[in-house]
């Protein structure tokens, strides 16, 4: 059965404007299943991604709202699922979820509010 997620997506600083070419990427990831890979001494992490929902263009201001479809077949009630956020623009990340959105189980709901953090680009 197919459900959605839905949330807004925040940044402190509510005047930034997200430039013409930009892309939102939201992603409900299992977070039981997620690893650190090592690979030549540094570390990766890595995600399993249940679902995702790219807004290309759509909204230039915060906040911003969205809703995300997922399966719920695929949702184990023992797992803990995460809502995952990255601002991308001319292919560059801009901003990101730096903190933990927990979602779906262990008495999170399906309603979310996620606090992004700017990447300062040198």
């Amino acid at each position: 059965m197919v459900k959605y997620i839905e949330g807004t997506i925040d940044y402190e600083k509510r005047s930034e404007v997200l430039n013409d070419n930009h892309k939102v990427l939201i992603y409900l990831d299992d977070m039981t299943l997620t690893d650190i890979a090592s690979q030549d001494g540094s570390y990766v992490r890595k995600f399993h991604t249940v679902s995702k929902l790219i807004l290309e263009n759509q909204i230039r201001t915060f906040p911003i709202e969205f809703s995300l479809e997922y399966d719920e077949k695929e949702i184990e009630k023992t797992s803990n699922y995460s809502i995952r956020v990255r601002i991308v623009a001319d292919g560059k990340t801009r901003f990101i979820t730096s903190t933990n959105v927990p979602v779906l189980t262990k008495g999170y709901g399906d309603i979310v509010d996620v606090k992004v953090e700017k990447i300062d680009l040198m």
